[in-house]
């Protein structure tokens, strides 16, 4: 599953839309991966969330303040920073561990334990507005 959100210098959060519906088996691990291309989004670190649903009508809005409808942020700062190159993590619902981040300056690859909901949406924040105009390209992988 992939898709691309675009960013302008008038925002300081870049979100997905919800996962579509029965494409993600959520009872099984899978890989976040964001900002695959590299590229340039902000001067300064853009941290990235993993917000959960619970409803078809879940979905995010707003700007520098998220809100969702049926549904609620789950995992904050899962990668410290995508300013300007990728970071993976790994969702695991059986994963009992201490939570890891996933790391730009020591090379780090995250692992969360999410949960089960029926959708979850990404959601990279700056501290500011964007300073670049790209495009945020977003990777889910899941083993058949």
């Amino acid at each position: 599953m992939e898709c691309d959100v675009g960013v302008t210098t008038a925002e300081n959060d870049a979100y997905t839309f919800k996962t579509p519906a029965r494409t993600l088996d959520t009872t099984r691990p899978w890989v976040l991966m964001v900002n695959t291309l590299g590229v340039t989004i902000d001067a300064e670190a853009v941290p990235v969330d993993i917000w959960a649903g619970y409803a078809d009508n879940f979905a995010l809005a707003g700007d520098n303040g998220i809100t969702a409808t049926s549904g609620k942020e789950i995992a904050s700062n899962v990668m410290d920073d995508v300013e300007s190159a990728a970071l993976t993590v790994i969702i695991d619902p059986n994963y009992t561990g201490a939570a890891v981040q996933s790391t730009i300056s020591s090379p780090t690859i995250g692992i969360r334990n999410c949960g089960t909901p029926p959708y979850f949406a990404i959601n990279c924040h700056a501290n500011t507005t964007m300073s670049g105009t790209e495009n945020i390209h977003f990777m889910i992988i899941q083993m058949a």
